[in-house]
């Protein structure tokens, strides 16, 4: 049985930029089980945004939390399409369900609304971002951590979607220099996952790319392997 066929096929991803980035995946089989990690993140930083009570968020988290135990426990697991892909993916390529309650339980502080600190921020991404992209590359046949690249996506992301109270042109440049620095030691395979970090440079500065821009800036950095 091929990993396509143990993922159920109604996992979405909403973010347009990773799903363009992960169509560079050539396997069928694990560019589904990386959009699956994708969604996964996706629908923890849902949570925040979808309840007004951080305790309401907090027991959704927890049903997360409680579901990779059952994972790990090799016990009947509560049923989601996303459950079912990480039990999948877990047998599959051995991977720790410990990083994937990290990656939970990282989300804790946006349950507090308002904008975050750079510091509050980059404790949330590399528990978020760092977690899944280290994850990914698992599941891509490479053991590596993809730190920086992960921070300059997931910073970016925060400053979308919550605010950064306290950063500014310094600390983007800070991380895109780290983040393109690491671009360029990446083994192919892994590439389409730096992909999206292309684009953060438009979006910190508050701009939207045209879809033809958006597209052709995705395959130059696939090509020359920069972002």
């Amino acid at each position: 049985m091929t990993s396509s066929e143990i993922l159920p096929q109604d996992i979405k991803v909403k973010s347009e930029d990773v799903r363009l980035a992960c169509a560079f995946i050539s396997d069928a089989g694990k560019r589904a089980e990386i959009l699956a990690l994708f969604a996964f993140l996706e629908t923890l930083r849902d949570i925040p945004e979808r309840t007004t009570e951080p305790l309401m968020g907090e027991i959704r988290l927890r049903w997360w939390y409680e579901a990779l135990d059952e994972i790990a426990e090799k016990r009947p697991v509560r049923y989601h399409p996303l459950t079912e892909a990480i039990k999948a993916m877990v047998a599959r390529y051995d991977l720790s369900p410990v990083v994937f309650q990290d990656m939970i339980e990282g989300q804790m502080p946006l349950l507090d609304k308002g904008a975050v600190t750079v510091k509050e921020a980059l404790g949330v991404v590399d528990r978020g971002e760092g977690n899944l992209f280290r994850l990914a590359a698992q599941v891509l046949g490479e053991d590596m951590a993809l730190t920086e690249i992960a921070r300059l996506h997931g910073m970016t992301q925060i400053k979308l979607t919550r605010g950064l109270s306290d950063a500014g042109e310094m600390e983007f440049s800070h991380l895109k220099r780290e983040a393109a620095k690491a671009a360029k030691a990446l083994p192919t395979a892994l590439m389409p996952l730096a992909l999206p970090s292309g684009l953060a440079a438009t979006y910190w500065q508050e701009k939207v790319p045209g879809p033809l821009s958006k597209r052709l800036r995705l395959f130059w950095s696939f090509v020359t392997g920069r972002i």
